[in-house]
């Protein structure tokens, strides 16, 4: 377990079901500023229980790989393509809503759309894209490396974005809460990332094509913080904070669905480049490695 100093067990305790008008959440100005300052934000109770037990059959249903034709779009991001479904560990089902009419415009997309529009000056952010992730108990390698979303995306003029992570279990240190570090969104330049290299050799010649995880150095002057959520409660952090997460040593689950959005004018940009956040686009990975 780690420090108290480590684990902010209560960042943000007036956030809640409170704090929400219909589909709205009602946002403080230091809320807004701590976001765009330190990259990061925590809102407890963002949807209520009922509203979250909408979501729990369909993501079940994906997890369980029982959507047909997704191909990459449901892998194991902790390892490489193809590894054989059951010996998965941290269970990616990518674009959820693209494959399943009945995800679009959901509860969840609703409450973060005007979320996202108050984090964001310009106020026209759409969803980009989402995902369902989770990490089985007892997987201490399922684990995101740290890394920068950023650094997974083309390159676009307004490169905005704000990730909303909706916790459908509580998460925690031992089942693998995500993690970051503040104010790194601040650094002038993105960090190195390079692909994870699952061979044990450190070969630096693996592309995105065997493995899309990517990861970078830390710092000794990095200085990450845990962000444990209970069931309903969300993460948001912005394109260039670092961030990651740990494997889940714990005997539960991990589930969390996560959705980006970013200003309408990216998104056109990246969908005219042919990117769709799909592991099935035919994207020429090596232009966007740092």
């Amino acid at each position: 377990m780690k420090s108290a100093t480590d684990v902010q067990k209560v960042f943000n305790p007036d956030s809640g079901v409170h704090r929400r008008d219909g589909l709205n959440y009602k946002l403080t100005q230091d809320e807004i500023e701590q976001f765009h300052e330190q990259g990061y934000l925590v809102l407890n109770d963002f949807l209520t229980e009922a509203e979250v037990a909408t979501l729990d059959d369909w993501f079940e249903h994906f997890i369980a790989g029982k959507q047909t034709g997704m191909g990459r779009d449901f892998c194991d991001m902790s390892q490489p393509y193809g590894t054989p479904v059951e010996k998965f560990r941290l269970v990616n089902a990518v674009l959820p809503s693209h494959y399943c009419d009945e995800l679009k415009n959901n509860i969840f997309h609703q409450v973060a759309s005007n979320v996202a529009n108050l984090l964001y000056a310009g106020g026209n952010a759409v969803m980009d894209y989402d995902q369902f992730l989770a990490k089985k108990p007892g997987k201490a390698k399922a684990q995101f490396l740290m890394h920068q979303d950023l650094g997974y995306w083309p390159k676009t003029e307004n490169t905005w974005t704000a990730t909303f992570s909706l916790a459908l279990t509580d998460s925690d240190v031992e089942n693998g809460c995500l993690v970051v570090i503040p104010g790194t969104n601040k650094e002038p330049e993105l960090r190195a990332h390079r692909p994870v290299d699952y061979s044990g050799t450190d070969d630096l010649t693996q592309n995105r094509d065997e493995s899309h995880t990517l990861m970078i150095e830390s710092l000794e002057s990095d200085k990450p913080i845990y962000l444990p959520v209970k069931r309903g409660s969300v993460t948001i952090h912005d394109e260039r904070i670092v961030h990651g997460s740990g494997g889940n040593t714990s005997d539960i689950w991990r589930k969390t669905y996560v959705m980006a959005f970013r200003a309408e004018e990216t998104v056109k940009q990246e969908r005219a480049m042919g990117f769709t956040h799909s592991h099935n686009d035919d994207v020429n990975w090596e232009t966007f490695i740092q």
